[in-house]
């Protein structure tokens, strides 16, 4: 999918996206992984369009709602890059570059970065040595990489240090912020923070049962419709979602016996199962973050799993499974507590405690690998399941925009 001509093309770069959260669990912004450098961001968008005016339009990976909610979209350039002027393919609104630096930055490069952050940029430097740390006086916001080591939390050459990068543990977050850190990037958030003695609300009770029941072999289809009529959150969410402009259906809904007539009830549940996470999750950045993960996971495995059928798992369990795996984080609860409140079999349960003999692990591994920008790691994983790298990274990108209608329905229902 990845070309290397530096010319645009109308085959997009591949990227995947992390939030970045400030102290508070709120998202500052996104790294976009896989994208960057020369090979990256002119070729995100058809060629008959500048690349920055197709970034500041399109809703490429719900790219144009983040930046709409006033968020940050980083993403890592070269010094190269930057002499030639490729950071101006983000806006400088909500534009971050991150730039690594091994030795002392060269006179044009702190030229173009000086003017790039006159423009409204803001720039990001990795200190990943002494030299990094002359560059400092360069930078709005320094990072380290916690995957490498714990770095100090002091001020270098004066300077604050912001951004702990490739946070992959709760405990690394709470270390990070206690040195004196303010934004965090990586696979953390995904992570459960666990509250001890935490008791489902009523509300989350009822959207459980509510799924339970909508599993069942022969589920109530009367009484799951007189359930979401009588709960008034869920009966708005729902409709504003299949009303929404991105759901394209050609005439509105009005209720949600209108919904089940004109879509099915096999068509109704998956959304309905999309605003059931998404009102348990809330409407926090953080926690609804997670419930858009959680649908992105859902739809990816059951594309995946319909393109390659694999090992004959039914890709409607894989959607069921991918969307369960993050309700320990939502909830704030140990995963072997939630599995047992859920409606699947011991096999199902046992993948969403991540055991690592189950045989859906390699698809969870392959979710982390996309997730989390490990391409070296998702090059092997797919050559071992036997999986076309390109087909499954489209398997992903579709399945990342299929999720965004969730922010779709939000934003216009406000």
């Amino acid at each position: 999918m990845t070309t290397t001509s530096e010319t645009p093309t109308h085959e997009p770069v591949f990227f995947s996206k992390q939030p970045i959260l400030d102290g508070d669990r709120r998202i500052w912004g996104y790294e976009l992984l896989g994208g960057e450098v020369r090979q990256g961001i002119f070729q995100v968008f058809p060629q008959e369009e500048s690349a920055a005016a197709s970034l500041s339009s399109s809703t490429y990976y719900g790219l144009q709602d983040a930046m709409e909610r006033g968020k940050k979209i980083m993403v890592a350039f070269d010094a190269g890059s930057v002499v030639e002027g490729l950071p101006h393919a983000l806006p400088a609104a909500n534009g971050v570059l991150r730039l690594s630096v091994g030795a002392a930055l060269p006179p044009q490069v702190q030229k173009k970065l000086k003017a790039l952050r006159d423009d409204g940029y803001e720039v990001v430097i990795d200190v990943n040595g002494p030299e990094a740390a002359k560059a400092a006086a360069a930078a709005d916001i320094l990072a380290f990489d916690f995957s490498a080591a714990i770095p100090p939390g002091k001020s270098v050459n004066g300077k604050t240090v912001l951004l702990a990068r490739n946070v992959r543990t709760q405990e690394q977050f709470h270390t990070a912020r206690n040195l004196g850190f303010t934004l965090f990037q990586g696979p953390f958030f995904k992570e459960p923070e666990l509250i001890p003695g935490r008791k489902l609300s009523s509300n989350e009770v009822s959207r459980l049962h509510m799924l339970k029941v909508m599993e069942g072999r022969d589920p109530d289809l009367e009484g799951i419709a007189a359930a979401v009529k009588a709960d008034v959150a869920v009966s708005f969410r729902l409709l504003s979602l299949l009303n929404s402009a991105a759901f394209g259906l050609s005439q509105k809904i009005g209720s949600v016996d209108h919904a089940v007539r004109l879509l099915g009830w096999v068509h109704l549940k998956k959304w309905l199962r999309a605003v059931l996470l998404a009102d348990m999750a809330g409407q926090d950045d953080g926690p609804k973050e997670l419930a858009i993960l959680s649908m992105q996971r859902g739809r990816f495995l059951e594309l995946v799993t319909t393109e390659y059928d694999y090992w004959g798992f039914n890709p409607e369990t894989m959607f069921l499974l991918g969307m369960f795996s993050l309700l320990d984080t939502i909830l704030g609860m140990p995963m072997a507590e939630v599995v047992e409140l859920l409606p699947l079999d011991a096999k199902l349960k046992d993948a969403l405690r991540r055991d690592p003999n189950n045989e859906h692990m390699p698809l969870f591994n392959l979710v982390d690998c996309l997730e989390d920008g490990d391409w070296p790691a998702l090059e092997e994983l797919t050559g071992r399941l036997g999986m076309d790298q390109d087909t499954v990274k489209k398997a992903y990108a579709a399945a990342m925009d299929w999720s965004g209608l969730l922010l779709t329905s939000d934003k216009e229902a406000a």
